[in-house]
């Protein structure tokens, strides 16, 4: 479908136009179940929080204004099984681990 295609069909949805099939219409766990497993297969996430992140985005790390540049490092797998169980222990993003690992170093370098 072109992407004049799904605008005309979003401006008749906005207007009303469309019927619902009757039969269709969907309540209670099924439709969430159902809404997961789409969001999930649109996103190509393995897990429902990480697809909704894909999903809605998110605000840029740190302030939450403005860019929030990538540092990437390799690290042995060893260390990132640590931050992984780390993050899962405290329900946090693995972002938010390294984030704090790293400003915590910096914050040793600046005492001594």
């Amino acid at each position: 479908m072109t992407a004049d295609k799904y605008d005309e069909l979003a401006a008749r949805a906005e207007r009303g136009e469309l019927a619902v099939k009757p039969g269709t219409i969907r309540r209670g766990a099924d439709a969430a179940a159902d809404a997961q497993r789409a969001l999930m297969e649109a996103t190509g996430a393995t897990s429902l929080k990480e697809a909704t992140k894909l999903a809605i985005g998110r605000p840029p790390a740190g302030t939450g204004r403005g860019p929030s540049p990538v540092v990437r490092a390799r690290v042995p797998q060893a260390l990132k099984d640590r931050v992984l169980d780390l993050a899962q222990r405290e329900q946090r993003d693995e972002s938010d681990i390294v984030r704090a690992a790293l400003a915590a170093y910096f914050d040793l370098q600046e005492a001594s």
